[in-house]
């Protein structure tokens, strides 16, 4: 074990991950009530690493040609952050791994936090926006718990572009968001609210020790930068 983590509260668990251990219910609700996002961030890039190595993918957002698809596969998403309790949403984490360990019917994980604005859980019940801390925490127990799922995704649009870049370290794989070919920016609009070049995209993902990978939508590589 990581000496860093030896007196963790998740010390078991961390060592459980290293062992490539599978970790159910319980294990999954002492990681959401727990605040130690070093360990959690640690023990989810153990497994993205073990699966994707130091891959960081994305994919340029050109029209998709279907008859080069081809296939059923599916993306799986969870919307967090609003009224669901923590062992809610383990409980959607586990029966979601139970179902891909029958019919492996998913690509990636995708979670995506809660905007409550102009929804009918815009001011009650204590629902408000996720923070990062919490973002964070999501995404590396999805790692942790989806051992069957190839890909966890974020989505920089929605967590914005650093935290996004610091979550490669937290489990994500996978960046998307609008990405798009240079040529469609001016200069000064690498990075807007309604895209990123890949150029700048690629810059953050290389910026933080990865190795930025375009794919298409199978997770078929098309040049690694």
């Amino acid at each position: 074990m990581h000496a860093l983590f030896a007196q963790s509260e998740l010390s078991d668990l961390v060592e459980k991950v290293e062992n490539d251990e599978r970790l159910g219910f319980d294990a999954g609700v002492r990681m959401m009530n727990s605040q130690d996002l070093l360990a959690l961030g640690y023990m989810a890039n153990v497994v993205r690493e073990r699966k994707n190595g130091n891959n960081t993918y994305f994919m340029v957002n050109n029209p998709i040609n279907h008859s080069n698809v081809g296939t059923d596969r599916l993306n799986a998403t969870m919307i967090y952050g609003h009224i669901a309790r923590p062992e809610e949403r383990i409980d959607h984490l586990i029966q979601l791994r139970a179902l891909q360990d029958r019919q492996s019917e998913f690509l990636a994980f995708i979670p995506l936090p809660c905007d409550p604005k102009n929804t009918q859980f815009e001011g009650i019940m204590g629902v408000k926006n996720t923070t990062g801390f919490e973002d964070l925490k999501m995404l590396a127990l999805s790692r942790i718990l989806l051992d069957n799922f190839d890909h966890i995704k974020a989505f920089w649009m929605m967590l914005g572009p650093k935290l996004a870049q610091v979550s490669q370290a937290f489990g994500v794989d996978d960046l998307d968001g609008i990405v798009v070919e240079e040529a469609i920016f001016t200069s000064a609009e690498a990075e807007t609210n309604l895209g990123m070049s890949k150029r700048a995209l690629i810059h953050m993902i290389k910026t933080a020790g990865r190795d930025a990978v375009e794919r298409d939508i199978l997770y078929r590589v098309l040049r690694t930068h």
